[in-house]
């Protein structure tokens, strides 16, 4: 029998909570689904306290720090957290691998490359403090675990020396949106809708969708923009027209919503929309895949990957008169999930976890070797 695989995954950005963005979430679900595992033996490096991680694992495999400043943690994780001793993998899955590992394999997530293709939407500290250590730490892994085949392009285009150890692993659909009960948003019951799920950050292209809204209620006058996603996190870009809009009712912000609400909106939009410039995954096209919505996306190439084989409409981010001829079709459709679509089989966060496992003790072997 394979001997159990000891893990440490780096948590310590996880809050409290347990909830957050995109890293959070994988984190969040990656952990879950390796707990599951029965050949591995999960360890877990948290901040402060960490109650929906610690609950995963016996008391003795948890590795507590102070919690830090996001800019030190990074910097405290790369100079090594001198506790990884007794594991076989040490996974970074946010920008960092420590510089020591104790003999462990060391395994980074890279989720994207924004850091480097749109500097100016990070913060100064940000970007001076991070750069160094995710560069070096892609060079410095054994194995680099990308999110999907455009991220792992744009990698190399920055790492080609990496070409041997990337290997791509798709995401799933969270978890909790499966196992979620649809709430209904009132105000949108029996309303025909378009849903932009995501920040308003300017790469995000919410401007799209906004700046185009009035064209697309000239042809489908009751239709309403909803836009779902967390507060900004930087610089916002939603459009001239939002307050215009907002104040109409031709658009309606939700803000960030719990799951059960984000499921119904999926389960009952008439279209999905992801006008995004650069995703590293596109996790909304998934989700919207996964609850039968028709999707236009931009021609991101993450975005292409994540929609295909769905039937989702293509159409180039400057493209706005194509965006409003594809929006306008969409809304004019009665959405009916095929059969294809109600019958597919859909990753989920065990396949992710296999997927990682089987690449980790690749790396491992080649470690040891």
């Amino acid at each position: 029998m394979m001997s159990a695989l000891r893990y440490l995954l780096m948590a310590g950005h996880v809050p409290e909570s347990g909830s957050g963005g995109g890293i959070v979430r994988y984190t969040v679900e990656l952990a879950r689904a390796l707990a599951r595992c029965d050949d591995v033996e999960l360890h877990l490096m948290v901040d402060g306290r960490s109650p929906v991680l610690e609950a995963l694992v016996p008391a003795t495999h948890v590795l507590r720090r102070p919690t830090l400043p996001t800019a030190l943690r990074s910097l405290h994780e790369w100079q090594g957290p001198g506790q990884s001793a007794g594991v076989d993998v040490v996974h970074g899955v946010k920008h960092i691998v420590p510089v020591r590992s104790s003999g462990a394999a060391k395994v980074l997530t890279v989720h994207d490359m924004l850091l480097l293709d749109r500097p100016g939407d990070f913060s100064v500290v940000k970007r001076v403090l991070l750069r160094r250590p995710y560069l070096a730490s892609i060079h410095d892994a054994d194995l680099v675990l990308c999110v999907s085949a455009a991220t792992r392009a744009r990698l190399l285009d920055y790492v080609p020396s990496a070409a041997d150890k990337a290997v791509v692993v798709p995401l799933a659909a969270p978890s909790s949106l499966d196992d979620a009960v649809p709430v209904p948003v009132p105000e949108l019951v029996g309303r025909r809708f378009a849903l932009v799920v995501g920040d308003s950050n300017p790469r995000k292209n919410l401007r799209l969708a906004v700046d185009t809204w009035s064209q697309v209620r000239e042809r489908v006058g009751d239709a309403v923009l909803v836009v779902v996603g967390p507060p900004e996190w930087a610089a916002a870009a939603r459009g001239t027209r939002w307050a215009e809009h907002l104040d109409s009712g031709a658009v309606q912000h939700l803000g960030q919503v719990p799951d059960g609400t984000l499921r119904w909106c999926y389960e009952h939009a008439s279209v999905v929309l992801c006008p995004s410039r650069l995703e590293g995954f596109g996790l909304p096209a998934v989700e919207a895949i996964r609850f039968g919505a028709p999707l236009v996306v931009s021609d991101d190439p993450a975005l292409g990957e994540a929609g295909a084989g769905s039937g989702a409409v293509v159409v180039a981010g400057r493209d706005k008169d194509g965006w409003v001829r594809a929006v306008v079709t969409a809304l004019a459709n009665d959405r009916r999930a095929s059969a294809s679509t109600r019958d597919r089989e859909f990753r989920n966060w065990d396949d992710v976890a296999a997927a990682t496992v089987r690449a980790v003790r690749g790396a491992v072997d080649a470690c040891r070797s």
